[in-house]
């Protein structure tokens, strides 16, 4: 739908314009006005004035004709007279109109040369002339050929009735050029009043568009001078604002004048270098800063100008405080651009560089701790070597007495069975127990110590299969239920680690279960960057004031005779969730029961051999 025309719209790009531009239109408008009526008036005048010359023209042939016409009945009549008293005075006219005829003839064929058929029927008019004046001629000759008493009747009659005859011919021919001409005239009058009447319509049309070019002269000179005005004021509340921040800014602010002497200064120059604003007035900068040149050829505004023209943005230099005191600064300089005056912005700068000189002496420092914990990272990497190989040395070297002891036991209980008393017997079984135990804590020492340093590859795992294959390997008896809940993920993790601490809980759960038809249950839930598992028994749960003890290694609840067990398996799965950026409690009270809650990540932690990643923000 197209917008509506209104005023408005019309101004509205007006507003878009520049002040110059706009005063440009204001005065333009009234001019073009002008010029176009002075135009339109000359049009005007100089078409009605070729209206009156056609007039005037054409009034000079009707008076060109009629005097021809006059010219010839004189000397007709004056031919008359003469045969009548052959007086020669009446000839007089006759030898005008010879003499004038002729010249008539080529005035009005000057006049109507634009006129075709006019010229033509002049053209006939001076044949007819010619021939009537000749008959003239003839007329009067013989009547000087006769005296009064033997002039021949017949031969004058005969004239006389010849020229009558071309005479009416002539008046005819004279009559219908003057006819024409006048229907000529009459064509021009009309036109000349046409002319005036439009001309009357034209400049009353001319005199409404001037009045509209001055009514929207008169509106744009208001909007402009409006706009001046509001820029007038704008100005003014930005100088103000411009004073009121230049007032409270940290930083010295100095104005130079066009000759670059100091026209004013701000609060935080007088603070800083100590002068009053009467003091530095008029005054070279120099009395400021100590770069600035002192001999004669080289002045401060030709010192300005070239930091100017250099395009310098910010540079270093020494402030001189009222008491001599220098102090470093650093100095920016900007032109007005109205104007030939500058703005120089001076910064103190002591306590940056003093900064600056504790910074460079904190950055040797963490140099000189990056190169001594990059040494002590070196030699830890060389201990947890030689930790390995210990841990790898003093595994085997135990482990194969453990199974000497062992096997020596079951050897005695073979050679002496039918004589060894049956606590002698009891007491065997009780040292390979203990030789097991041995060995296992061995073992778990050994997984302990390589958590988080061996590498694991990265591997998609479906958690319902990796649960059953766990359970088939646990192998609860048919009266013990483990059940997975229904929605399982399908993540890309290592599959070593998490298996470990699946098979950790869940051995445990069937493991200190007090009774043979126990029931576990195992869930996921999505937390959003991580998954949550929980592990939930029916077991005869855990005082909550072994909640922590539970996840220290070598921690059991009951005694080791009474219930088999490192005490390692869940310091293992606390580790290995620590490691892997996750976290496990539990939540559980004596008798009702135990549920074992861990977080894992959706996206594995990368890491090296050498280094172990830390827990992320939000692991609960």
């Amino acid at each position: 739908m197209p917008k509506r025309l209104s005023l408005k719209n019309l101004i509205k790009p007006w507003h878009r314009l520049s002040i110059r531009r706009q005063g440009f239109i204001v005065i333009a408008v009234p001019l073009l006005c002008l010029i176009l009526s002075l135009g339109v008036f000359s049009w005007l005048r100089y078409s009605i004035d070729q209206s009156q010359k056609w007039i005037d023209h054409t009034n000079e042939v009707l008076i060109e004709n009629n005097q021809l016409l006059t010219g010839l009945l004189n000397a007709e009549t004056g031919v008359r007279g003469y045969v009548i008293t052959q007086r020669p005075e009446f000839l007089e006219p006759y030898y005008m109109a010879q003499s004038s005829l002729p010249t008539r003839l080529k005035r009005l064929q000057a006049l109507v040369s634009d006129n075709p058929q006019q010229t033509v029927r002049l053209q006939n008019i001076t044949q007819m002339i010619q021939q009537r004046v000749r008959t003239l001629v003839e007329l009067v000759e013989l009547t000087n050929q006769s005296d009064s008493k033997s002039l021949s009747p017949s031969g004058i009659n005969r004239l006389v009735v010849q020229g009558k005859t071309e005479m009416d011919r002539l008046r005819l021919g004279l009559t219908q050029f003057e006819q024409q001409e006048q229907s000529l005239l009459k064509m021009r009058r009309d036109e000349l009043q046409f002319q005036r009447n439009f001309n009357e319509i034209l400049l009353w049309a001319v005199a409404a568009v001037s009045a509209i070019g001055s009514f929207f002269t008169l509106v744009l000179f208001s909007r402009l001078d409006r706009n001046l005005s509001e820029r007038e004021h704008r100005l003014l509340q930005s100088k103000n604002l411009i004073e009121a921040i230049i007032s409270n800014v940290v930083d010295a602010v100095v104005v130079l004048d066009h000759k670059a002497r100091i026209e004013s200064i701000n609060t935080a120059a007088t603070l800083i270098f100590g002068y009053t604003r009467a003091q530095v007035v008029d005054e070279d900068l120099s009395l400021l800063l100590n770069e600035l040149p002192l001999n004669q050829s080289y002045s401060s505004q030709d010192y300005w100008q070239q930091k100017l023209l250099e395009g310098v943005q910010q540079w270093q230099a020494t402030g001189r405080r009222i008491n001599g005191e220098s102090f470093p600064v650093e100095v920016s300089i900007s032109q007005i651009a109205f104007d030939q005056r500058m703005i120089v912005i001076i910064r103190d700068i002591t306590e940056q560089q003093e900064a600056a000189a504790k910074l460079q002496a904190r950055a040797q420092e963490l140099t000189d701790l990056n190169t001594t914990l990059a040494s002590t990272i070196a030699e830890l990497q060389s201990r947890n070597q030689e930790l390995d190989q210990f841990a790898y040395v003093a595994s085997h070297d135990l482990k194969a007495p453990l199974r000497a002891i062992a096997s020596l036991s079951e050897w005695v209980e073979e050679d002496l069975a039918e004589k060894l008393p049956e606590e002698n017997k009891r007491q065997i079984h009780l040292l390979r127990s203990r030789v097991y135990r041995m060995e296992s804590l061995i073992n778990g020492l050994l997984k302990y110590s390589r958590i988080g340093r061996l590498h694991v590859p990265i591997e998609s795992v479906d958690i319902r299969a990796l649960l059953e294959e766990i359970i088939d390997t646990l192998a609860p008896p048919p009266t013990f239920t483990i059940s997975i809940g229904l929605e399982m993920p399908i993540i890309k993790t290592r599959r070593l680690a998490l298996q470990q601490v699946l098979s950790n809980l869940l051995d445990n759960a069937h493991k200190h279960h007090p009774r043979p038809d126990g029931n576990v249950e195992v869930s996921v839930t999505d937390q959003g960057r991580w998954y949550e598992f929980e592990i939930k028994d029916d077991g005869s749960g855990i005082d909550p004031q072994y909640h922590d003890k539970i996840f220290t290694i070598f921690q059991t609840l009951q005694s080791r005779d009474v219930q088999e067990g490192t005490g390692i398996g869940l310091a293992i799965t606390k580790k290995i969730l620590e490691t892997e950026g996750g976290s496990i409690r539990v939540e559980s009270t004596e008798g009702e029961g135990a549920t074992f809650r861990f977080t894992w990540l959706k996206s594995p932690l990368q890491y090296n051999n050498s280094s172990k990643p830390l827990a992320l923000e939000g692991t609960q």
